[in-house]
């Protein structure tokens, strides 16, 4: 056997290891802190960093956008975060957190946004139209609800791979 063709092989077999062991993730659910009704979410600080929860005994993470410096997940972004809400407060690094939601709204559902980390029309349209699809009230801000109710692409730091299908942490 060739080595070319003994890396094929071993790559296949990865591959399909991956999807195998991504199919078979118990992921554990985000709780749902507030409701997704704009009056509930606008008033949550803004979400200003990523960190990945492992959801499973296999490594497997997902990313949670949550408060400077806090595992807490009970923060939003919305319209107009470019990237911080409030330039007093420029803490935390929520371009990152607008990048992540972008990149998983490309991912799980096709949105072909420019991942610029700025919260502009065009993704607080992709956020509606995810919450919409998912029964949610459409007003376009990423909250507690939302992140419950999406689809996530996961990563696996012991691998170094990302997951080919998405995955709904409920």
């Amino acid at each position: 056997m060739s080595v070319l063709t003994s890396l094929r092989r071993t790559a296949t077999v990865r591959r399909i290891a991956v999807v195998a062991t991504t199919a078979a993730v118990a992921v554990v659910p985000l709780t749902v802190a507030a409701s997704s009704a704009s009056a509930g979410t606008q008033a949550l600080s803004q979400c200003q960093q990523v960190y990945n929860r492992q959801v499973n005994t296999a490594g497997w993470t997902v990313p949670v956008l949550s408060i400077w410096e806090d595992s807490s997940s009970t923060c939003n972004l919305k319209y107009g975060d470019l990237p911080h809400r409030d330039p007093r407060n420029p803490f935390g690094d929520p371009e990152t957190a607008i990048k992540t939601l972008q990149r998983n709204l490309n991912y799980c559902y096709g949105s072909k946004l420019t991942v610029d980390g700025r919260y502009g029309s065009k993704t607080q349209a992709a956020v509606a139209a995810v919450q919409r699809r998912h029964g949610l009230t459409a007003d376009g801000v990423y909250g507690p609800a939302t992140r419950s109710a999406m689809n996530w692409r996961l990563w696996n730091p012991k691998l170094r791979l990302s997951s080919e299908l998405c995955y709904s942490p409920l």
